[in-house]
């Protein structure tokens, strides 16, 4: 069924002869019942993670017939009894007769006979792959490469945790199609889901990736891609659709372009029980962004949604894409056609129709046509992060493999450093212990005394940083508020060696940085002085509203927030909001643009701090010399004072005074509504031209006349856009002063954001004025009516 589901075979402990698939009977007849140990991860997958020296097949069979042991062993770690031992290849990762089809009366054992043929010819592709890693680069004919695809739709397919479930009629998942396996089962004569799993075995091995691929078209010319989803989301599949599998494996090939990743030099890849087909991610809310396939410790196959590729990317809205691996961009494959790129018969295919693709690429022009991979070599986080999705699915009944004890030990610790993982986590705590005890401690001291040293939390992370984490998700430590907390857990983070719960709020609160800073990017006067540290605490009301406002905002701002209901993931959006203060409260223009998307924002943040900022004691001094020294002496006009008072008053740093927090609220009040209203109709040229400049850079130096003529107007439109609204008139107090010229620096912030976020209005607006005024609004730009 077209099912995604998490990858989770019930590991048994089993026991087999070593050998590809030996018999215990030296010589039985095809189809009389035997005993197979049957590998659910092939043996030349496993055998990449060999432990001592790779022999060929002749030495293997030699040392087998001498000792009668399996001369192939790889590490092994039984996460049920928290063992690590060394096993040997023949007795892992299979299940005794799992491929026995009982039905078929000439050789029980066919299917596990078909599946060795088609892991010969796909083991001979990735052969040549490693082959290829020191160029980059890997090409592949049309038919390997399909083979390929099929390989790995079977490896996932095959999987021991399916062969009982995928066409179970009351399962869950199942039920939009269980009319459908009820009668195709009842046609058949087959009596069991392991039975009906079997047939489609037989028919995915049997039948080409062509001749599936046009099974698929079929279902699709007839019934439309649309129809056949409304059939599986009203379950309502028609008993008819014999190959409704089909659909299954096109929607597996079609739907994912195939890439190639490889670990970092010094990191490997590690395999799981269910390590192959393993969906991750999330494509718009419906999971499956990648499907993973770990195929050695050098190379991961990864098949991509194709939502994924650059140009769909770029269609998506923010956050439409969720990942822990979305900073990894594998290139999708450049095709070669044999005819060229716009060869005759390419000319003919309708790229719209699922049966003229099909026919193409089955025809004797499409087998020709070669695909070029670009190999996509990860970082070591990647690597690391890549083995996390791996570990964040093992289940308490699985096991893992590695090759290397130290490569294994650092994707351990990495992994356990996660607060989000540690649940999971602990189910390596063994396995870290083991690896420890050989590479680490002194050889007298065991397994067991490690475990009770907590050697985990003393290597993996800062210690204080790890305990402090744990004490808040189990509860023995508690806070005032939600903000002291995360403060603490901020301050004890900046100081801790690297972490990936760290890393991961560090690139979050980098993106909402980068997009507040753009909002205005000024040279703020502040710039480069020192400013107030955020308060260790505050009230749990003001704790409440932070969170409330900036959880939110740092969301449109393009941080990826976890939105959980979780402890680990309240903390994690606390952490990277908390992170995403401090760093704005350095940065005056990253503080004034955040202090400005919000009526409520001025006076939440101000909460921050004590009251009597450096911010505010500038302001002061600035505002009372000016009113004093009462002359325009040293400024060009009006719109060059109100120029300066906004970046004193508005643009120096965190503040408290009601000189900023007023012009805050004001330019909050101004951006929203004329945010709404610029959108509406504008006549020919203005329609047609960019809203968005955001290099536009305003000169304050103007003459008096259009200072003055500028306020004029700039005051009729605060009017007619703001309900209530009335200039200060001003007066001889400091106050009264003040009030008239919080007016003016607003009208100055909002000509700035009008210049960079609605451009055309402003251009439409300005060319308005008098045409022999010869008016300069913004740098660079000609001296006329218009800007």
């Amino acid at each position: 069924m077209t099912r995604r589901r998490r990858n989770t075979p019930k590991q048994q402990a089993r026991t087999g002869l070593a050998g590809e698939a030996q018999k215990t009977d030296d010589s039985p007849s095809p189809c009389a019942p035997t005993t197979q140990y049957q590998h659910f991860i092939p043996r030349f997958i496993l055998r990449r993670f060999q432990v001592g020296p790779v022999k060929s097949k002749t030495e293997r069979h030699k040392e087998f017939r001498l000792t009668g042991v399996d001369p192939e062993f790889v590490h092994y770690y039984d996460i049920a009894t928290g063992n690590l031992d060394i096993r040997p290849i023949g007795k892992v990762y299979g299940v005794s007769n799992f491929y026995q089809d009982v039905r078929s009366t000439h050789n029980i054992n066919e299917l596990e006979e078909k599946l060795a043929d088609l892991e010969r010819h796909a083991a001979s592709i990735i052969m040549d792959l490693h082959k290829a890693l020191p160029r980059g680069t890997f090409t592949l004919k049309r038919r390997s490469l399909e083979l390929l695809r099929k390989f790995l739709f079977i490896m996932h397919y095959r999987n021991a945790s399916y062969s009982d479930t995928y066409f179970q009629v009351d399962h869950p998942e199942n039920a939009g199609g269980r009319q459908w396996i009820e009668s195709f089962m009842k046609a058949k004569g087959i009596q069991s889901s392991v039975e009906i799993w079997l047939h489609f075995l037989r028919y995915y091995l049997d039948a080409s990736h062509s001749d599936i691929m046009r099974d698929a078209a079929e279902l699709i010319e007839k019934y439309g891609d649309e129809g056949l989803q409304k059939m599986i989301a009203e379950t309502c599949i028609s008993p008819d659709l014999e190959n409704f599998p089909a659909y299954t494996y096109h929607t597996h090939a079609q739907h994912y372009f195939f890439s190639i990743w490889e670990a970092a030099e010094g990191e490997e890849f590690i395999i799981t029980h269910n390590a192959f087909g393993l969906w991750e991610g999330l494509v718009c809310g419906c999971p499956g962004l990648h499907r993973i396939f770990v195929v050695s410790p050098r190379i991961a196959l990864v098949l991509c949604n194709v939502m994924s590729r650059p140009e769909m990317k770029v269609r998506l809205l923010p956050g439409s894409l969720m990942s822990s691996l979305l900073n990894v961009n594998p290139a999708p494959p450049t095709p070669i056609y044999a005819s060229g790129k716009h060869g005759a018969h390419i000319n003919h295919v309708n790229f719209q129709s699922a049966m003229s693709l099909a026919r193409y690429r089955a025809s004797q022009e499409g087998e020709n046509d070669s695909f070029v991979f670009k190999i996509t070599k990860l970082s070591r986080p990647q690597t690391l992060e890549f083995n996390s999705v791996v570990l964040v699915n093992v289940r308490k009944t699985g096991s893992l493999t590695f090759l290397s004890r130290g490569s294994m030990l650092r994707t351990a610790r990495a992994f356990r450093s996660l607060p989000v993982n540690f649940p999971v986590s602990e189910l390596l705590v063994p396995l870290i212990a083991h690896l420890t005890t050989t590479m680490e401690s002194p050889p007298s001291q065991s397994p067991a005394t490690v475990l009770d040293q907590d050697v985990d939390a003393l290597t993996l992370v800062d210690v204080v940083l790890y305990v402090l984490l744990m004490q808040i998700c189990t509860g023995s430590r508690r806070f005032e508020t939600a903000y002291d907390r995360a403060h603490l857990v901020f301050r004890i983070m900046e100081k801790a060696k690297p972490t990936s719960f760290a890393d991961e709020i560090r690139r979050q609160v980098e993106k909402a940085f980068k997009s507040c800073k753009d909002l205005w990017d000024e040279m703020p006067v502040g710039d480069g002085i020192s400013f107030d540290p955020l308060l260790f605490s505050i009230s749990n009301e003001s704790s409440s509203r932070l969170f409330q406002f900036m959880i939110p905002c740092m969301s449109r701002l393009g941080a990826v927030m976890s939105g959980g209901e979780g402890i680990l993931e309240e903390l994690q959006d606390e952490v990277a909001v908390v992170s995403f203060l401090v760093r704005a409260a350095s940065s005056p223009g990253v503080w004034h643009a955040l202090s400005c998307t919000s009526i409520e924002a001025p006076e939440i943040l101000s909460r921050l701090f004590k009251k009597g900022t450096k911010a505010d004691a500038f302001t002061v001094r600035f505002t009372r010399l000016m009113h004093e020294r009462a002359s325009l002496s040293d400024f060009t006009s009006g719109f060059h004072m109100a120029y300066a008072l906004r970046g004193v008053c508005g643009m120096t740093g965190p503040t408290t005074n009601p000189v900023s927090q007023s012009y805050y609220m004001f330019m909050a009040t101004i951006i929203q509504i004329l945010g709404r209203t610029t959108l509406g109709y504008l006549p020919e040229p203005y329609a047609s031209q960019p809203r968005e400049r955001p290099d536009a850079r305003l000169i304050y130096k103007i003459p008096e006349e259009h200072s003055d003529f500028l306020f004029s107007k700039m005051e009729v439109i605060l009017r007619q856009t703001l309900p209530g609204y009335t200039p200060s008139p001003g007066g001889d107090t400091l106050n009264e002063t003040l009030g008239k010229w919080i007016d003016k620096m607003v009208i100055v912030g909002c000509l700035v954001w009008l210049g960079k976020h609605r451009r055309n209005f402003l251009d439409y607006m300005l060319d308005g004025f008098p045409q022999n005024m010869n008016f300069k609004l913004f740098e660079d730009e000609e001296a006329t009516g218009s800007t």
